[in-house]
């Protein structure tokens, strides 16, 4: 006969005991385990049998997978043996409420996501991660070099423009640098952002979508920067499209702006 119980369980001695309408009281050892390393906290409804327990082999197994490690590896943070995180993982044996503890440590992972499986306990926000400062550095390694550019080079170009008029240098500075400066930008506003709150998206199809709209934008630059390399056929077509984005900087680069920030969100995981 199967029995379920709802948490929190009394605990006498690590034997959870229940009362079942005409049943002795029972001690359900391998469910002890279980609800004893939440301390006191709510743990769900929990069968008696051992799927509860077999569940923690196949979550141990997800967890050490997601955190990239071999058996050998995990075995050597916990100074174990490759057999017992086999026999662990398999269901042969089962950890105690000390090792339950020691290899959500290892893992980087809550006790209860090796209770209920990986994903299933909302784990908090890190603050500060290491990928959204690197990023932020990035942007503004890249900022800082735009105006340097701006200082020194584009003056430089502008009067070869003035002497000359050679046309090419400074238009692909000013098509090339945009690109990256104005790109910069748009991821700088989210990663930064990131550095204090979470804003992933949850939604795999609105992250797809995200990545196609910014991809559309990043296309739409592009597309006009190579207006001028298209030759007779097109460029007569787009001509008062060119020029009319060419007199219009901010909705042109709004444009790389828009990208950036889009496509941060949608590989931002």
């Amino acid at each position: 006969m199967r029995y379920s119980m709802a948490v929190p369980p009394v605990l006498i001695s690590d034997i959870l005991t229940i009362s079942h309408p005409g049943a002795d009281r029972k001690p359900l050892r391998q469910c002890a385990t279980l609800c004893c390393v939440t301390k006191g906290r709510d743990c769900g409804t929990l069968d008696t049998g051992g799927e509860a327990m077999n569940a923690v082999g196949k979550n141990l197994k997800q967890l050490r997978q997601r955190e990239k490690l071999t058996q050998d590896a995990l075995a050597e943070r916990l100074h174990v043996t490759r057999q017992a995180v086999s026999s662990w993982e398999t269901g042969k044996t089962q950890p105690d409420i000390e090792t339950l503890t020691a290899l959500a440590e290892a893992l980087h992972a809550d006790v209860r996501e090796l209770i209920y499986g990986p994903g299933r306990i909302e784990r908090p926000y890190a603050r500060f991660q290491r990928r959204y400062i690197i990023c932020t550095a990035v942007c503004v390694l890249v900022f800082l070099a735009w105006i340097v550019m701006e200082l020194t080079l584009e003056p430089y170009l502008a009067e070869l423009l003035g002497k000359g008029y050679i046309v090419w240098p400074i238009f692909v500075y000013g098509v090339t640098v945009s690109l990256f400066a104005y790109s910069a930008v748009g991821v700088f506003l989210p990663a930064v952002i990131s550095l204090w709150g979470d804003i992933r998206l949850r939604s795999n199809r609105l992250r797809r979508t995200m990545a196609v709209l910014g991809l559309l934008f990043l296309s739409h630059y592009v597309l006009w920067a190579s207006v001028l390399l298209l030759g007779n056929t097109w460029y007569p077509i787009l001509r008062d499209w060119f020029y009319w984005l060419l007199n219009l900087p901010f909705a042109r680069n709004g444009t790389l702006f828009l990208s950036g920030c889009l496509l941060f969100l949608s590989l931002n995981k």
